[in-house]
């Protein structure tokens, strides 16, 4: 069978799903319908203001109508309002009317209105009427544009996945996905955008459903986002059409039309593909002509040490720069006497150790030496072991400068009495935190146990149980062992198997659905995501692949 794209079988698919007509005519027919169809819509700059601009002109005519609408229950009210200073009421009347309204008080304004108006033409002019609705206040314009920007984050997703299948059909605006808690989370350079509550982004969401910005509301239980629709008349968006596919052979040589492509003659390395990956208008522009302009390596040159990096220095104004890890961690570093005072103070009780992957950065493209970077993670496993110490008081500053001392004389050295390598020196810290670890976990669930004052407790010569020393920890703590499985972990890992092959038998049956014409495409995406394991959902273009060829053969 010959090999088909998956954009064209998408495609096919589509088709097939009551749109067996050919592509041109669907998109004539797409264009007589009410509702405006698109490809890849999304949400430019010019988009943002001209639908903020048409925001502000709708909200304008309907708190003018709502105003309106108010003015006669207003009218109404001041009717009531003399009537009721005019004529004395009795105790009697006024328990009345409260259990009137206490009976009524859960009834929309416009049948509480008419329900006011019956009791007041048996009784007399004496209950008020509440406003029909509110105003949209100004406040509710940093929630809509919330509500667009996470839109328009979707947009743009559902643009990748398509994409990637190759779907080129025109097709209905979806519904926004709105997450509450995402829009209370957003932050940007440390502060939140909205600081409100989830409560406060449903009350918005509310009235602007009642102003007509929003509509389709549609609940789909407490675990998931709630789907609603943009007003179309409001909305401004772009189709971000597929382009037509570019060929090598026959191209155009004019200034506009020449492919924009990085010639070959330059470093891969991404700081300067960010800087030449365009050409204006055809002309080299800014690509570099120089005879050296290859003189840039993508790794660390052979032959040569890494020399000894001084603390950066902090430039702040015109003069800063962007500092590499190898400075950030030579910045950090700690004078020894300023370490055991700062770590017998406390500061360090709640420190976290560096990430893997940034140590490993260092050690493989990095420009510490192996001292500078032995230094750098004694510092860190020292402040990561401050947890330890809680309960202990009045720890001398001395008795973790006498620790550090020990651990730069005898701690990291190879039998010939060298430092070792900068790959060896990770692997100990990995080790060395992992066991902190677990004493730490032991401390949790053993508030009796103490450890030794730190001079005593990382002396490298207490070796024995009997020490309570880290040293013996560090030897007998046996973390890369693994127990025999037992029948009920077995049983564990025989149910995760059946739950994978439970997962793509529940994706293979919505991707037949979607086959037969039953759902869309959007609607098998959301079901994987949504009831399916990660896995499953990392292949979903496979497994929609492989179910076409079947119905195919």
């Amino acid at each position: 069978m010959s090999t088909r794209s998956l954009g064209s079988i998408t495609n096919s698919i589509l088709q097939m799903n009551g749109l067996s007509k050919p592509i041109a005519e669907l998109r004539k027919n797409n264009e007589n319908t009410d509702r405006e169809q698109y490809i890849y819509p999304i949400l430019t700059n010019a988009n943002f203001k001209e639908t903020l601009a048409n925001y502000n002109k709708h909200i304008k005519k309907y708190n003018m109508q709502v105003w309106m609408n108010n003015a006669e229950v207003r009218k109404y009210n001041k009717e009531v309002i003399k009537n009721r200073r005019a004529n004395a009421v009795s105790f009697d009347q006024k328990v009345q009317e409260q259990v009137w309204k206490e009976t009524h008080k859960h009834l929309e304004p416009e049948d509480y209105n008419k329900a006011v108006e019956a009791y007041n033409n048996e009784h007399g002019p004496q209950l008020r009427k509440r406003n029909i609705k509110q105003e949209v206040k100004p406040d509710t314009e940093k929630y809509f544009m919330a509500f667009l920007h996470q839109f328009n984050m979707q947009l743009f997703k559902r643009k990748e996945v398509r994409s990637k299948l190759g779907v080129d059909i025109s097709g209905d605006l979806p519904k926004l996905e709105l997450y509450p808690n995402k829009i209370v989370e957003a932050e940007k350079d440390g502060c939140k955008n909205l600081p409100v509550s989830t409560e406060s982004v449903r009350h918005h969401r509310e009235r602007l459903e009642q102003a007509g910005v929003l509509h389709s509301y549609e609940y789909r239980g407490s675990k998931r986002p709630v789907k609603i629709a943009f007003n179309e008349e409001i909305l401004s968006l772009t189709d971000n059409k597929k382009p037509k596919t570019a060929l090598t052979d026959n191209q155009a040589v004019t200034e506009n039309r020449t492919n924009k492509v990085q010639h070959n003659n330059v470093s891969s390395r991404k700081n300067i593909l960010v800087k030449y990956n365009t050409r204006d208008k055809g002309n080299d522009a800014t690509a570099p002509l120089k005879s050296d302009c290859t003189k840039e390596f993508t790794k660390k040159p052979k032959g040569k040490l890494p020399q000894k990096i001084e603390p950066a220095k902090k430039i702040h104004g015109q003069n800063s720069k962007k500092l590499t890890i190898s400075e950030v961690l030579a910045e950090n570093l700690v004078e020894k006497g300023k370490l055991g005072q700062n770590l017998a103070a406390g500061e360090y009780k709640n420190y976290r150790s560096l990430g893997k992957e940034i140590l490993k950065q260092e050690v493989f493209y990095g420009a510490l030496n192996q001292d500078d970077f032995k230094e750098v993670i004694i510092q860190d496993i020292f402040k990561f072991s401050a947890k330890i110490f809680n309960d202990l008081n009045d720890i001398h500053p001395g008795a973790w400068v006498n620790a550090y001392n020990l651990w730069i004389k005898s701690k990291f050295i190879s039998p010939n009495g060298y430092t070792l390598n900068k790959v060896n020196l990770f692997d100990r810290w990995q080790k060395h935190i992992a066991v902190l670890q677990e004493i730490r976990k032991f401390k949790e669930n053993h508030p009796s146990w103490q450890p030794h004052y730190p001079s005593l407790y990382f002396d490298p010569a207490r070796l024995y149980k009997e020490n309570n020393s880290f040293e013996y920890a560090y030897r007998n703590f046996r973390l890369e062992s693994t127990a025999l499985e037992s029948e009920k972990s077995r049983k564990l890992k025989a149910l995760k198997d059946l739950r994978k092959k439970t997962d793509v038998k529940k994706a293979q049956l919505k991707i037949r659905e979607y086959l037969s014409g039953k759902i869309n495409l959007d609607a098998v995406y959301e079901y994987v995501k949504y009831n399916c394991n990660h896995e499953v959902n990392e292949k979903i273009n496979i497994l929609i692949k492989k179910e076409f060829n079947k119905v195919n053969q």
